[in-house]
């Protein structure tokens, strides 16, 4: 579901934290718009976070977090990482207990925001998460 008015942070001399490139050039050379997170000054090409055309039309339209800020939509809360899933349509983030589920199921997962009542599983993951230059990679979350 969109934020009403809301424009995505816009950051002109932003580097990708995963190619260490900015917007004139991603890992493949070719220029790419980044995309940030709403929460800090983590950024990153689309291409580079393996993020579809679709999911990023999505992501500009409400408050995305990278996956280091990633809060539980319901919750509002960070912890408990290992029980936090990822809408394939959205990329928000929920915790399996704050939406009646036991296990984070295996497969494509689509929340409520995105109208599917959590009918079709995912699997835990969602995009990468574009980093600082000098901070080590965690594998994905």
């Amino acid at each position: 579901k969109a934020t009403p008015g809301y424009k995505p942070k816009v950051i002109p001399s932003a580097m990708c934290g995963i190619c260490l490139k900015g917007k004139e050039a991603n890992r493949k050379g070719k220029p790419e718009a980044l995309i940030h997170c709403s929460q800090c000054e983590n950024s990153g090409h689309p291409s580079c976070l393996d993020m579809s055309e679709e999911l990023v039309r999505v992501i500009q339209t409400y408050r995305w977090q990278c996956m280091e800020c990633k809060t539980c939509t319901v919750c509002q809360q960070p912890h408990h990482e290992d029980e936090m899933m990822f809408c394939d349509k959205c990329d928000r983030g929920y915790h399996t207990f704050c939406v009646g589920m036991d296990l984070i199921p295996t497969g494509h997962w689509i929340c409520d925001v995105c109208g599917k009542n959590f009918t079709a599983p995912r699997k835990k993951g969602g995009a990468k998460t574009p980093k600082k230059s000098k901070s080590a990679q965690k594998g994905p979350m």
